[in-house]
């Protein structure tokens, strides 16, 4: 149960697709102002950990707070209302609007007149989105729609911001923009919960992480202390640690994996 200084609690969460079980009674306290990493293997449950947060998975067990407040049951509206925002792995952006109207449909809840003050702000501070303002997202680059996607996150003003893979798929230049985004937001006092694979960079900007497996938290420790734990990788992560090597050549033993490299940053080994 979440206690007056924790701003979500997700308490022995279960959620399940039809007999298939995803999440296994994980429970997850963070704080006001953290910066908390999510990262395990593929299929170890991260993402349905995000949306049972924001309210896309209903829980088949279990409770999620906010602020004390059991919200288990609130739509995924009302959450962002509460101040919880997602920016969605693979980015789901609409293709046939433009910049702007993907900002300004994005927070209906907003009166017309601050909604459209709002967007401008974000095209303001992300000048690429402001130079392509009546572009059609579907033209933008990978990189344009990962800042398209998280400025629309922003459109709330969220309290509490979940990103989900914010680096896949982009060129390093474009993943250390996004770094920089995600560091930003935690000077000014967002909370963030970032499930991401680039594992040593997301460990340099948060304050603690959660190791994921087969639908459980098997390890949760402050970032500095799991970066430095590499046994502790070995075990858990295996092939998802990235080296100076590149990618080895296994990939991660568990549920989805499909010998693809689940790397960020690909290198000649990894084909």
């Amino acid at each position: 149960m979440a206690t007056s200084g924790q701003l979500l609690a997700v308490d022995s969460a279960e959620v399940s697709y039809g007999p298939i079980r995803a999440l296994y009674g994980v429970t997850l306290n963070v704080e006001p102002g953290e910066i908390v990493a999510i990262v395990g293997p593929n299929g170890a449950g991260k993402s349905t950990l995000l949306n049972a947060i924001v309210g896309l998975r209903p829980l088949t067990r279990g409770r999620i707070t906010w602020r004390g407040r059991d919200i288990t049951g609130l739509a995924p509206q009302q959450r962002v209302r509460l101040g919880i925002g997602l920016v969605p792995e693979h980015r789901r952006i609409l293709t046939t609007l433009t910049v702007e109207e993907n900002l300004l449909v994005s927070a209906t809840a907003l009166p017309g007149r601050l909604r459209r003050v709002r967007a401008n702000e974000l095209m303001e501070r992300f000048e690429v989105l402001g130079e392509n303002r009546s572009r059609r997202a579907g033209l933008l680059s990978g990189g344009q729609e990962q800042l398209l996607a998280i400025a629309r996150a922003l459109m709330g003003s969220p309290e509490l911001l979940l990103l989900d893979e914010p680096t896949l798929g982009l060129a390093p230049i474009v993943a250390a923009k996004v770094f920089g985004i995600i560091d930003e937001l935690h000077q000014n006092g967002t909370t963030l919960i970032v499930v991401e694979q680039n594992i040593r960079r997301v460990l340099e900007s948060a304050d603690s992480a959660c190791i994921m497996r087969t639908g459980r938290i098997v390890e949760r420790q402050q970032a500095e202390r799991l970066a430095a734990r590499t046994d502790l990788f070995d075990s858990f992560l295996g092939d998802l640690l990235p080296t100076e090597e590149g990618c080895p050549q296994r990939p991660v033993p568990s549920p989805g994996a499909d010998g693809t490299c689940l790397h960020t940053e690909r290198s000649a080994s990894c084909d």
